[in-house]
């Protein structure tokens, strides 16, 4: 019996369908993950659409510079800024090209909140006001709290959910959910810690059970509505993967490997107002509301995007409220580690975002989209730097 067990555990950490003994051998994700999981293809675009190529131009010189200058050593594969249709700067890693398939991460969430809101247009939810119950009923018998819970909690990340996000270890929720326990499984389980809607907690099994609202709202799997409504009519030149757990159930709060540009489609669908070359793709009301400044600087996230961060300090509170009011801001303050007082600005730019500082940002101002892609690293504070390149190119 001795030699059975180091036996089977050999076996579980070659054939790493065995989710604790997974998460044990690798733990922390990476930016080579998709490698370790069975995946979905998402089929490219009959009509692909291509962003005008890279052109060396005198006139971005002094960006390029300081973007080339900045990623040294920041494990960056891809940076690319693109602004009216046109690629003004790309820098690709020495193993990279435009055609190789990256992860993303969590800028998946925010496909996942986009076609939700297509889904809406539709009618095939009728709002998201509704509850969640009335698409998964049998998560009203695991707490009374679930009867007031709506899918806007959910995709606003204010659910209340019990689960903890930021804890990392073999057994953890997250880790299993990562690495390739049955979602569907954990979505019936859920229990809640807080009241719908009382804080922001971000947590990825929300993005999970908008997947299956959405597959129950449909009648079709998650794959073919990203497929359906947005891969194809947003002209993806390539065939993107979405990684899968160990029942095949899509991992919907993560795993969108695809290229750089494909990835900066759903940034252009956004600036130009859920408008594809004429063809209104999402209805225009859902992106000014997910994309709302006011709401993005109180809230920080709307409908599976985040806000960009641009903070006023103050010595004390009091201070912090008085200036609030002389601006006439309803803008909530908070405490910083340092002791200082803030309050956040409200801003016009916006993103998609990843673990590792993936990002699809937006800046509608300036008609930028910046899409970052890579691994892991201490060097730069990406979600602070792409907002700066995004803010300092001229209209």
């Amino acid at each position: 019996m001795k030699k059975i067990i180091p036996i089977l555990t050999l076996i579980c950490l070659i054939y790493t369908a065995c989710v604790p003994l997974r998460s044990i051998k690798y733990l922390v994700p990476d930016a080579s993950d998709s490698a370790k999981f069975n995946n979905l293809t998402i089929q490219q675009s009959s009509t692909p659409f291509y962003f005008k190529p890279y052109q060396v131009n005198a006139s971005y010189a002094a960006l390029k510079n300081k973007i080339d200058s900045a990623l040294v050593s920041t494990k960056t594969t891809a940076f690319i800024v693109i602004k009216n249709d046109s690629i003004i700067y790309q820098h690709l890693s020495e193993n990279t090209n435009l055609q190789a398939k990256q992860p993303s991460f969590s800028i998946a969430k925010s496909f996942v909140g986009t076609l939700v809101g297509i889904a809406v247009d539709r009618g095939q939810i009728k709002s998201t006001n509704q509850l969640v119950i009335d698409y998964l009923p049998e998560l009203a018998k695991n707490d009374e709290r679930f009867k007031r819970l709506t899918i806007q909690h959910v995709l606003d990340m204010r659910s209340g959910f019990d689960w903890k996000e930021r804890s990392f270890n073999p057994f953890s929720k997250i880790t299993r959910s990562y690495y390739g326990a049955d979602l569907k499984k954990m979505v019936g389980k859920l229990k809640m810690k807080n009241e719908p809607n009382k804080v922001f907690e971000y947590m990825s099994i929300n993005t999970q059970v908008l997947a299956m609202v959405l597959e129950k709202a449909t009648g079709k799997t998650l794959n073919v509505l990203l497929q359906e409504n947005l891969w194809s009519p947003l002209g993806a030149e390539s065939d993107a993967l979405w990684s899968v757990d160990n029942k095949d159930n899509i991992k919907a709060f993560c795993c969108i490997n695809a290229t750089a540009l494909d990835f900066a489609k759903i940034g252009r669908l956004y600036l130009n107002q859920g408008n594809w070359n004429g063809k209104q793709i999402i209805a225009k009301e859902w992106i000014s509301t997910t994309t709302n400044p006011d709401t993005l600087a109180k809230k920080r996230y709307k409908n599976q995007f985040w806000a960009t961060r641009d903070f006023k300090y103050f010595p004390d509170s009091l201070s912090a409220i008085k200036q609030l009011e002389k601006e006439h801001l309803g803008y909530p303050v908070e405490r910083n580690t340092d002791g200082r007082y803030f309050y956040a600005k409200k801003v016009y730019d916006y993103k998609a975002q990843g673990m590792f500082g993936q990002s699809v940002y937006v800046n509608p101002q300036n008609k930028v989209i910046i899409v970052r892609l890579g691994g892991r690293q201490k060097k730069l504070n990406f979600h602070g730097f792409v907002q700066e390149i995004g803010r300092s190119i001229p209209k």
